[in-house]
């Protein structure tokens, strides 16, 4: 039985159709590899510490006339999975639509973060250390440096006050791969705290056993700062029409301005979105976050969830 002209007609676009479906999930994937190859290449060539982690996040989005939306979350983190609060976080902002393209964003974020306890090795000649290093220290300059003690900074809470700017373009192609970038400008200022320190100094040696004749309970004084950074969101999604999953792949850096453009943080996510309808949304991530900032040297293994409610 032969098949009319209007019906190859359709076989034919349909064809196009997957064709091209097919294409944006093969280019999809592939980001995906390349990125969790870059993921585990940075993960186990850095000598950094690995930590799990648990992000949860709930937020809301109210629709404003004049293309203007009114956002606001709540978060919460722990470190080394269940074991330790991390964070604490609410913020509200205010978004705008210029065009079918472009979006601004303008927020505050008010940041609850815990520290954890800190040890510092102490030697002569200001050096310090987080591991213990022997009675003597070699200096790269060649001279040697006695030990002296060491410090303990008690585990500790810092509040954060966070303004960010961002642009964000984004733009559907071959009607299935979303392609976005962000640019995001954050002022972050941290407050002064007061931390707990235990000082222990005098050390002396009996073999590999190390005493100390001097034990100090002190307050130490954290200074306030400010940061400024630059960071930079590409992120690819599946976002087809008639689907209510929407799995994604992300990738951010965080340039310090005030540090000569330092990267502190390469930020790399999976996961995927699924809207259970027009207005409730949920989310679920694998997040790979590498740290080289004031705060430490390290990895962090996130299971992000989410939770976004649209009215």
């Amino acid at each position: 039985m032969g098949l009319d002209n209007w019906t190859i007609y359709n076989l034919t676009i349909y064809s196009l159709q997957f064709d091209n479906s097919f294409n944006a999930m093969r280019r999809f994937l592939l980001c995906t590899l390349c990125l969790f190859g870059v993921l585990c290449v940075s993960t186990y060539a850095q000598d950094t510490e690995n930590y799990g982690a648990v992000w949860t996040e709930v937020g809301a989005t109210k629709v404003l006339p004049y293309n203007l939306s009114l956002e606001g979350g709540v978060g919460f983190r722990t470190l080394d999975w269940f074991h330790d609060a991390n964070r604490f976080d609410a913020s509200i902002g205010l978004g705008y639509k210029l065009g079918k393209y472009l979006k601004f964003g303008l927020s505050y974020t008010f940041i609850e973060r815990r520290y954890l306890e800190k040890t510092e090795y102490k030697y002569a000649g200001d050096y310090d250390f987080s591991s213990y290093q022997g009675a003597v220290f070699v200096a790269p300059d060649g001279l040697s440096y006695d030990y002296e003690g060491y410090n303990i900074d008690g585990a500790h809470w810092a509040q954060r006050h966070r303004v960010s700017f961002d642009i964000t373009a984004d733009k559907r192609f071959w009607k299935t791969l979303r392609i976005s970038l962000r640019e995001r400008y954050q002022f972050t200022h941290q407050s002064s705290r007061a931390v707990d320190r235990t000082k222990l100094r005098e050390p002396s040696f009996d073999g590999n056993v190390v005493s100390y004749a001097e034990e100090e309970q002190t307050v130490k004084e954290k200074e306030a700062w400010n940061r400024h950074l630059l960071r930079s969101r590409l992120k690819f999604a599946i976002d087809k029409k008639g689907w209510n999953w929407e799995p994604f792949v992300s990738a951010e850096l965080h340039n310090d301005l005030g540090n000569s453009w330092h990267l502190d943080k390469i930020r790399c996510a999976a996961g995927t979105e699924y809207a259970i309808s027009k207005q409730h949304k949920v989310s679920a991530a694998y997040v790979f976050t590498h740290e080289n900032d004031d705060d430490g040297n390290e990895n962090i293994h996130a299971i992000s969830v989410g939770y976004k409610f649209k009215f």
